[in-house]
């Protein structure tokens, strides 16, 4: 049995007691669905929005008394995805007296609904033509059934919430049951796509404009970061020493890639001893080259237009728009605007202070490899 085992997570979600530096958002949160508020969380993708949401439902429940339900609708396409989606969720986090109680209520409504194995989604596997809608509402109303059987408020949340907008009215069709149970439900809607969040919920003519508190969450804090990283070298006989400043400046704040290098720099490092020498180096080019298919794949996605801008941010270290630097890349300033907000629509680029940088550090720093690896034009 292996006993020295990397303490650095990056590939999943963290468990709650491993989320570092979100209390104040924590509490804001929980202090918003205490009160019956409902919140949009954006944050990128790899920030730990999905660790720092399992952390304040764990929290709700013990401090608030709140019944958590976490809903995954990353990549739904439909009413029906969405249907077992939301039941699954229920039958994977409720537990003992309460969820035989919900189970038995779900069964009563003859909808196929379930929390065992046999739910709405074997009932449309063996009836593809059957009408998820019915079931669906009975899910959304769940809430409302809970208070009248005595039971708490309940929070819930959809995380990559901007994923129903690819299903015709399904905004229209949650506001018709949210806007009945303020008094007996929190919920929070989290997305990593803002250009998405923001047509759901800032443009007028959409059901949900203007139903929830946006909270956004930002870099994290070298010096916590630095506090995790020490403490957990520590913890397994060995020290950070010489890798921990280059870490810091290379993820900028940036959650998951804070977690990926100090899980590389790990690796480097023998037990007994602390980082010195090469190790950093080392480590930098692992998690490179262990991203590298990623952000090619990343890279072929964008358009030319965008990949010129992309250059020009790092070049211009943050001014988009070095006159300089468009006339080298052949981009027109109206080309570079049109990008740059195509871009940060997509949180691949962010506002930092007054410049604009992309949102990972790394992607930029292999951006800027490949830059000088082109040959002259």
């Amino acid at each position: 049995m292996q006993t020295d085992l990397n303490p650095f997570v990056y590939s999943r979600p963290v468990a709650p007691d491993d989320v570092i530096d979100r209390d104040r958002e924590i509490a804001d949160l929980l202090a918003h669905a205490a009160g019956g508020h409902f919140v949009r969380l954006y944050a990128p993708r790899k920030y730990g929005k999905t660790s720092l949401l399992r952390r304040a439902l764990r929290d709700a429940e013990r401090a608030e008394g709140m019944v958590p339900v976490l809903v995954d609708l990353y990549g739904v396409l439909s009413l029906a995805d969405i249907t077992v989606r939301i039941e699954r969720a229920y039958a994977q986090q409720l537990k003992g007296p309460l969820r035989s109680r919900i189970d038995a209520l779900l069964q009563r409504t003859g909808l196929g609904l379930s929390l065992t194995a046999m739910g709405i989604g074997v009932r449309l596997q063996l009836e593809p033509k059957a009408d998820p809608l019915p079931a669906l509402h009975a899910l959304l109303d769940l809430p409302l059934r809970l208070a009248e059987s005595g039971e708490r408020r309940a929070l819930i949340v959809f995380d990559e919430f901007q994923d129903i907008a690819r299903v015709e009215a399904m905004d229209a069709l949650l506001r018709s049951h949210i806007q009945l149970q303020g008094e007996v439900a929190s919920y929070v809607f989290a997305g990593s796509e803002p250009g998405l969040m923001r047509r759901l919920f800032e443009e007028q003519e959409r059901p949900l404009y203007g139903q929830a508190v946006p909270m956004r969450l930002g870099r994290l804090d070298d010096g916590d970061i630095a506090a995790y990283v020490s403490d957990r070298f520590r913890g397994t006989e060995r020290g950070v020493g010489e890798g921990l400043g280059p870490l810091l400046r290379t993820a900028q704040g940036h959650p998951q890639r804070a977690m990926l290098l100090a899980h590389r720099l790990w690796e480097e490092v023998p037990r007994g001893e602390e980082a010195a020498g090469d190790h950093w180096p080392s480590a930098l080019e692992r998690a490179l080259v262990e991203l590298t298919p990623e952000f090619e794949a990343r890279w072929q996605r964008m358009s030319t237009a965008e990949q010129k801008t992309v250059r020009s941010l790092i070049e211009g270290r943050g001014a988009a728009y070095r006159t300089h630097v468009l006339a080298r890349l052949g981009l027109s300033k109206s080309s570079a605007q049109n990008a740059l907000q195509s871009l940060a629509s997509r949180a691949e680029v962010e506002t930092v202070g007054k410049a604009h940088a992309l949102v990972d550090p790394l992607f930029a720093l292999w951006v800027e490899r490949l830059g000088r690896e082109e040959p002259p034009q």
